[in-house]
């Protein structure tokens, strides 16, 4: 089993001169088994150019799993070329929105208001299906389904096969207190309520290192450094530093860091990753990682 970057960015695609080695374009990521059965995780602006290598290969049939449905996630969706193209099969999978399915949610980016292609002009065979924690079988993969902490539901995933394991954690951050946060409480009721919510905030966290662990490879979002995360707390990202944390607790083997912040330039992206090997070559950890880079594939 394989995997292969296609887009890293966060947020939004970041096309130019200061992003060519890392690249520019938003999250999707190829995974293939040693039956060269497909996995497709998100559909951001890298699914293009993944769709394009794909059209040497049809018929298709591929899962397409969807960590959630922000822009960044989607915006490649329309434009991958297989998905036009009758005798080719999709079955995609994400979470559910409050009243809306994920067939919903996908239909609505596809109205005539935002592109001239509606979801049911589309010549491919495509199937839609509601996530939630658990446990699915496709094909030869064995997939295990997280909710990860973000602004909307997010899914994290733990892919089983051809005995490695890789997880994709979607955008995540930490959990923390968003009631009283540093605030102290005002008297014993409210002692009594915070240390309820830390121990919550503590099992919560605590669940993540175990979905973590013993994985062979990880990709995590590490759109931030620990200097900047204060800043930007709630947002649904996490420090590079936290992942590394979360990883070496979890003793993951290879970690990949991506979802990389938008103004990142690739000089940025160098001199933090120098800086972050040495941390972990002073501490003796056996924790290998890196930055997520398009067209690079990844060996658990």
């Amino acid at each position: 089993m394989f995997l292969k970057v296609w887009g890293c960015r966060g947020s939004l695609p970041t096309p130019g001169s200061t992003t060519v080695k890392y690249g520019g374009n938003t999250s999707c990521y190829e995974i293939r088994n040693n039956d060269n059965e497909l996995l497709i995780l998100d559909a951001g602006t890298g699914l293009r150019e993944l769709g394009n290598s794909l059209m040497k290969e049809l018929p298709l049939k591929a899962h397409m799993l969807f960590s959630h449905t922000h822009w960044d996630h989607i915006m490649g969706y329309p434009f991958c070329v297989p998905i036009f193209i009758p005798g080719n099969v999709f079955h995609l999978h994400g979470p559910t929105h409050f009243n809306s399915s994920f067939e919903d949610v996908m239909t609505k980016s596809m109205d005539y208001t935002f592109f001239p292609v509606r979801m049911q002009e589309l010549g491919s065979t495509l199937t839609f299906e509601d996530m939630k924690e658990g446990v699915y079988e496709f094909g030869s993969f064995t997939i295990n389904v997280k909710y990860m902490n973000h602004p909307i539901l997010c899914l994290g995933f733990k892919i089983n096969c051809d005995g490695k394991t890789i997880v994709y954690t979607g955008d995540t951050e930490p959990y923390y207190d968003t009631v009283y946060g540093d605030n102290e409480p005002s008297d014993e009721d409210e002692e009594i309520e915070k240390a309820e919510l830390l121990e919550f905030v503590n099992l919560q966290n605590e669940g993540i290192v175990e979905f973590l662990r013993d994985v062979d490879l990880v990709v995590y979002d590490c759109t931030y450094t620990a200097e900047e995360y204060p800043a930007k707390k709630g947002w649904g990202h996490t420090s590079m530093e936290h992942a590394i944390d979360v990883c070496e607790k979890a003793k993951v083997k290879q970690l990949i860091m991506t979802h990389h912040e938008p103004t990142r330039t690739d000089e940025q992206l160098d001199e933090l990753l120098k800086k972050l090997r040495a941390q972990l070559k002073n501490t003796n950890s056996k924790l290998v990682i890196d930055f997520a880079r398009e067209k690079q594939t990844y060996t658990p």
